[in-house]
């Protein structure tokens, strides 16, 4: 089903222009009015052209309300009228959480293992089938979005190549939480399949480390797992565990065993098509923006030839004329 919402301009400053209009409409009418007063001032008592002035004059009045015509639609289409147009479409979606703490500076991956991840990221893009959403969200001593859902794939890649600057912190569970913030605003959280593999959604979780601040992943994953979305979690990095907050390999591998996910300590090509293997799709309402300007272009077009026409009958011809009633004819 198509939805179709009220016409808006993304550009209204350009109808300032369509004041013009009447003030142009005055200055035509008068110069009109003008030219019929001269012709009967000027007219010759003995001679007259035989074809009807009435006729010249309407098509001249004709020809200019159609130039005004044809501005004001070049003005309306200079605003760029649009409209909201929503459909269902048939997608999945997924949400990539890379985390940008201060250990991802480190190099033992290069170029860094925040380039590694990004670089990863990347190449799950360029896997994703074209139907399929991406969404970016970044986390450290918290989790943002930073990019909500979209088809657009440079959108989010140009976004992995400027990542906020590494702070101090890994909000792993708050960064699980933010992607189904974002997952249930793309709307394909509305209905809850049977089991994780036949979800629509999936977050892709790409980090260094186990949880430091914020919500704890088995919350996290609890969330997830009431909403059988399936969390694949990827450890970058080689870190050993942890004296206060434990092994991540041990926290990446619950998260991902309890929501329906896989675990993996490799970023390789083969790792990363395993989130699409069994991706489900929805119905989701896709929001387009439908401009309107190439048909008020094209009527202004259409609008001034019928113009040019009008005027061009508008010509006197001085074929006929008539002195005191005898009937002569001049050569063209």
């Amino acid at each position: 089903m198509t939805e179709i919402g009220p016409v808006v301009f993304q550009s209204p400053e350009s109808l300032l222009a369509l004041l013009l209009v009447p003030a142009l409409a005055v200055l035509a009418l008068l110069w009109w009015r003008r030219g019929g007063r001269a012709a009967t001032a000027d007219a010759d008592t003995n001679m007259g052209d035989v074809r009807s002035t009435g006729w010249s004059r309407g098509a001249q009045l004709a020809g200019g309300l159609l130039g005004l015509l044809a501005i004001a639609a070049l003005a309306v289409g200079a605003a760029r009228p649009s409209v909201d147009v929503t459909r269902e479409e048939e997608r999945g979606t997924v949400i990539l959480a890379i985390d940008t703490s201060l250990s991802m500076r480190k190099d033992d991956l290069q170029p860094s293992r925040l380039g590694a991840a990004s670089d990863a990221a990347k190449r799950l893009i360029d896997e994703a089938p074209e139907s399929t959403a991406v969404g970016l969200v970044n986390f450290a001593d918290r989790a943002r979005t930073l990019v909500s859902p979209t088809v657009e794939r440079n959108v989010v890649k140009a976004a992995l190549d400027d990542l906020p600057e590494p702070r101090e912190g890994t909000a792993l569970g708050d960064a699980v939480a933010t992607s189904l913030s974002l997952l249930s605003g793309a709307g394909v959280l509305e209905e809850i399949p049977a089991n994780p593999q036949d979800s629509p959604a999936r977050i892709v979780l790409l980090t260094d480390g186990a949880r430091t601040l914020g919500l704890e992943p088995s919350a996290a994953a609890a969330r997830a797992q009431a909403v059988q979305v399936p969390v694949f979690t990827i450890l970058v990095g080689d870190d050993p565990p942890h004296p206060r907050f434990g092994d991540p390999r041990e926290t990446l591998a619950m998260l991902a065993t309890q929501t329906g996910g896989t675990y993996t300590q490799t970023t390789d090509d083969v790792d990363l098509a395993r989130v699409f293997e069994d991706i489900g799709k929805t119905l989701t309402p896709v929001q387009r923006l439908r401009e309107l300007t190439v048909w008020l272009v094209a009527s202004a077009l259409g609008l001034l030839v019928l113009a040019g026409l009008a005027l061009a009958l508008a010509r006197p011809r001085h074929a006929d004329w008539k002195i005191r009633g005898v009937d002569t004819q001049r050569a063209a």
